[in-house]
């Protein structure tokens, strides 16, 4: 699907619909968003065009297709957390160094990924130890891009947040299966599931 250099990996793909834009963030809290269009069609095995410059030691944690109304649900690995207007973040050319979308400290640890959500998406947090929080992103606060983000779960010694991910808002949570476009949500299909 990628042509990859050594030592880089694949960590998202989307379907978009050619209108979207495109929402990436850094485990050290930059976020970088642009439309789609400034990515080229291009073949198969292509190695791609660069979407955002890293600082050194940065890595990217996730990658959406996203619309206008869409709320960004950051999520760090200590359990902090805020939703942003996606208007928050200027709409800029790609290949920038992006701009602040979560202020990183020793609180609160590294962006672990990003979720473009409504006030009625349920999220699934995931730990290391395996303990899983369910929560409406309504309540989660809404904060600036350079917020810090409120405590969304409550974690032991040593452990730390692995993944997050949205599910849907009727059925029991084992059923569970990511939202898509079809359904009028703003996630892209094959949904934001968003490994470590």
């Amino acid at each position: 699907a990628l042509a990859l250099d050594p030592g880089d990996e694949l960590i998202s793909a989307r379907l978009s619909g050619g209108r979207d834009e495109i929402f990436l963030a850094t485990e050290q809290g930059k976020a970088i968003r642009f439309h789609e269009s400034q990515v080229r069609p291009m073949g198969r095995p292509a190695r791609g065009v660069r979407a955002i410059t890293l600082a050194e030691g940065d890595a990217v944690v996730a990658m959406e297709a996203v619309q206008r109304e869409a709320l960004i649900l950051s999520i760090s690995e200590k359990g902090s957390g805020k939703r942003t207007p996606l208007e928050h973040y200027r709409l800029t050319a790609r290949g920038g160094k992006g701009v602040i979308n979560m202020k990183v400290s020793a609180r609160t640890g590294k962006v672990i990924g990003v979720l473009p959500v409504t006030d009625d998406t349920d999220v699934l947090i995931i730990t290391k130890a395996g303990k899983i929080i369910r929560l409406e992103a309504g309540e989660i606060r809404k904060a600036g891009r350079g917020a810090a983000g409120v405590r969304l779960v409550k974690l032991d010694q040593d452990d730390l947040v692995a993944a997050a991910c949205a599910v849907k808002e009727n059925g029991s949570a084992e059923d569970k299966e990511p939202e898509d476009k079809a359904s009028g949500n703003l996630f892209g299909e094959g949904g934001p599931v968003l490994p470590v």
